[in-house]
């Protein structure tokens, strides 16, 4: 006779009702098939008291056994009337069906269409799909990180003064920056929004870690606290091997997809080629929305940023979306939406040039050597250090061991 399986979030139950008027619940979860059998994370409860639990190939009657008699010693006064033979039973019963019962879970359906449309809904128009992926690429320095954190801080808060927005829990999975770099930003970002310095984002600072490495943290993190997007910078920093490799590329893809209710990534792009994400073709099929992000600075005026959505499911056309941010010294201290014409190369998808991206670059990042700069950036070391040295925009900052390091003139102190 097959268990009524109940389904609870990605785990399945089954209880037995005690005599006593108690109950045990058996859940299981991570079920999957491997080379040896059929393993799985069991647990064995008794009014949501946890008796014992293991991971193990449920299969072996032996590991079965072990954790039956493990959670028996702990049910105290109904050991009598619900002896270990009868917990052992139960758990076999339970094991036996679970294969069968996941199965069941995963197969077909006969699905209706909706009878009316149903227009997609949005947490950030039109760039975040409510239950979808977006990935936003450009080269390194343009811009990416602010424009991420930007449409977080404005979710986060329900401020429509960028994106129409539906206010909603959110979460920042830094994977390429400092967690005093993520600080200094935020406190701007939070200002120039007309918010205090310190309202706080709910944040998993893991530079130089993987997005392995804190996927279960994450997945933890969003399903206690109600999180309803997920902003991570960057894709590029996932750490799940090559990003040519389109079973890498799955791998980062399936772990947002599984973690995150919507998802909202960075990317950057080959350095040859700006008009696509550097990787698998699989990072544009796994996402909802793929945005290019533009960029274009006159020396002293503001940076404009343009958004231009090169792929996208069920939402249609939509123009760029444009704006511009000032800088000073002290980073950013304005941003709003650009005018009409007012960054004919974003509009006319121009490149930058070298010098726009190091001074885009610089005010970015701070004072920066010309190797540093050449490996962020991939434009040739010999050409930077030529332009730092010759242009009067940029001026010397310091040393760092033997390296130069260069800044924009603004920013000097």
């Amino acid at each position: 006779m097959t268990l009524p399986y109940r389904q609870d979030g990605e785990a399945l139950t089954w209880s037995r009702a005690i005599e006593t008027g108690q109950r045990l619940d058996f859940r299981a979860w991570d079920i999957r098939k491997e080379r040896t059998g059929v393993h799985a994370q069991v647990e064995i409860a008794c009014q949501g008291a946890i008796l014992g639990w293991s991971n193990f190939n449920i299969e072996k009657d032996e590991d079965r056994l072990r954790l039956a008699n493990s959670a028996h010693k702990h049910l105290d006064s109904i050991k009598q009337i619900y002896p270990s033979t009868f917990l052992k039973n139960d758990l076999d019963q339970f094991c036996r069906g679970l294969d069968d019962a996941m199965l069941q879970v995963s197969a077909p359906e006969h699905m209706e269409g909706a009878i009316e449309r149903v227009p997609p809904t949005f947490i950030l128009t039109p760039f975040a799909i409510e239950g979808g992926g977006t990935i936003l690429f450009a080269p390194p320095g343009r811009g990416k990180s602010y424009t991420l954190m930007l449409m977080q801080v404005c979710v986060d808060s329900g401020c429509d003064k960028l994106w129409p927005v539906r206010q909603a829990k959110t979460l920042l999975i830094n994977l390429e920056r400092s967690r005093e770099s993520v600080r200094a930003r935020l406190g701007n970002i939070n200002e120039v929004l007309g918010f205090p310095r310190r309202r706080p984002i709910a944040t998993i600072n893991a530079r130089g870690k993987s997005l392995t490495d804190i996927v279960r943290a994450a997945e933890r993190f969003i399903q206690d606290n109600g999180i309803e997007i997920v902003f991570v910078d960057s894709i590029s920093r996932a750490g799940q091997g090559d990003l040519n490799d389109n079973q890498a590329v799955n791998k980062i893809v399936d772990s947002l997809n599984r973690i995150a209710p919507t998802w909202v990534a960075l990317a950057h792009t080959p350095r040859s080629d700006e008009t696509h994400v550097f990787g698998g073709v699989h990072f544009d099929a796994g996402a909802d929305v793929v945005a290019q992000l533009l960029s274009e600075q006159d020396e002293g005026g503001p940076l404009g940023l343009g958004l231009n959505i090169t792929k996208n499911n069920d939402t249609g056309k939509w123009p760029m979306w444009t704006a511009a941010l000032e800088f000073n010294e002290a980073g950013l201290i304005n941003v709003r939406r650009a005018k009409k014409g007012e960054f004919p190369g974003v509009e006319g998808g121009k490149k930058m040039t070298l010098r726009e991206t190091l001074i885009q670059h610089l005010l970015d990042v701070g004072p920066a050597a010309a190797q540093e700069i050449a490996n962020d950036t991939g434009f040739n070391r010999s050409n930077i250090a030529q332009l730092l040295s010759q242009d009067p925009v940029f001026i010397k900052a310091g040393r760092l061991g033997r390296n130069q390091l260069y800044a924009v003139r603004d920013q000097a102190s």
